[in-house]
């Protein structure tokens, strides 16, 4: 078994990119000295916040919530809150709920669960088989992705939030880079950054990735050495519809030949949104929906426009649909 490059004790964890093998106490400081960096690096977080962090469950946004409540026991003026969005999906979030549950009780963390199903009228199982019987386009993580960063910010303000931690970590940061890049989407390019940058808009909450420059078999090793996930894995049912899959394992033969890749990546999509946010015409102007009012930059947001086509909307709010798509799509 390899040693620990510091202090000779058995290695839990390889660096790659170094060849530097750390034991358990070692890899904690390490993982500590990257993620306090990172969150000096991008000012993301005052003296005085209210934190509520996105927690699905997973590996990711559970090590987020608990590495976050042991850095706020420093910081006399920070609160951590916990806020999961449950989807509705079958044989899967049933079980990251549960974790969830353990480690907020466990850690005696405040906690809200709020579903598809409770604002939107149906789970995303069946979103999913509305839309196909519509003959929908639209993908099921295309559905999710939507609905959740509209419960994501709209619950976090009703919660008092004054920023919003999501666990995207340096390998989803990238993927999503290199996803919007191939269908030329540079106006999420320009919101990719470690702090959300130009949404100006008082009912939207400031995001932060504390675990930008993290890669996920760093966070996966924290979530296994601090014991905040089973034995069990669990993975979306939906995952094979996501062209992410494909991107994912491109990136990580990359990786695998070239030992540093990904950090390289990351420098570039930084070096890209500093080019962008200088293009005023990426920013676009972010005012209210004209039927949910949450922050959007069209007079429908995403969420109204996906609940329009579902046939899931109110009277009131169908006649206010019809009317602006008379004239132009959202």
């Amino acid at each position: 078994m390899a040693k620990c490059v510091v202090c000779g004790k058995p290695g839990v964890y390889t660096d790659r990119l170094t060849g530097r093998v750390l034991c358990k106490k070692h890899f904690l400081e390490h993982f500590d000295r990257k993620v306090r960096r990172t969150i000096r690096r991008y000012e993301m977080l005052g003296r005085r916040e209210h934190i509520v962090v996105a927690t699905s469950g997973g590996k990711d946004s559970l090590s987020l919530l608990h590495y976050l409540y042991g850095l706020s026991k420093n910081v006399p003026g920070w609160r951590i809150s916990a806020l999961l969005i449950d989807e509705g999906i079958k044989g899967y979030r049933e079980y990251t709920v549960k974790d969830m549950l353990r480690v907020v009780e466990d850690l005696g963390i405040p906690y809200r669960i709020v579903s598809f199903k409770e604002y939107f009228g149906l789970t995303l199982d069946e979103i999913v088989e509305t839309g196909k019987k519509r003959g929908l386009p639209y993908l099921p993580c295309s559905y999710c992705g939507v609905f959740r960063r509209y419960l994501l910010n709209r619950i976090a303000r009703e919660m008092g939030a004054t920023v919003l931690a999501t666990a995207h970590n340096l390998d989803d940061t990238i993927q999503t880079f290199l996803l919007n890049v191939l269908r030329n989407s540079w106006e999420r390019v320009v919101r990719q950054g470690p702090v959300t940058g130009i949404i100006d808009h008082p009912k939207f909450v400031r995001r932060i990735k504390p675990f930008v420059e993290v890669t996920e078999k760093e966070t996966a090793t924290y979530a296994l050495l601090q014991g905040l996930v089973m034995p069990e894995f669990y993975e979306c049912p939906y995952v094979h519809y996501n062209v992410r899959v494909s991107i994912r394992r491109f990136i990580n033969e990359l990786e695998e030949r070239h030992p540093g890749i990904k950090y390289s990546m990351l420098r570039s999509m930084l070096t890209v949104i500093d080019l962008l946010t200088k293009n005023h015409s990426l920013k676009g102007e972010i005012s209210e929906c004209r039927i949910c009012g949450e922050p959007s930059s069209h007079e429908i947001c995403r969420a109204c426009f996906y609940r329009y086509k579902l046939g899931i909307m109110e009277s009131r709010e169908m006649v206010v649909a019809e009317e602006v798509f008379k004239h132009k799509k959202p």
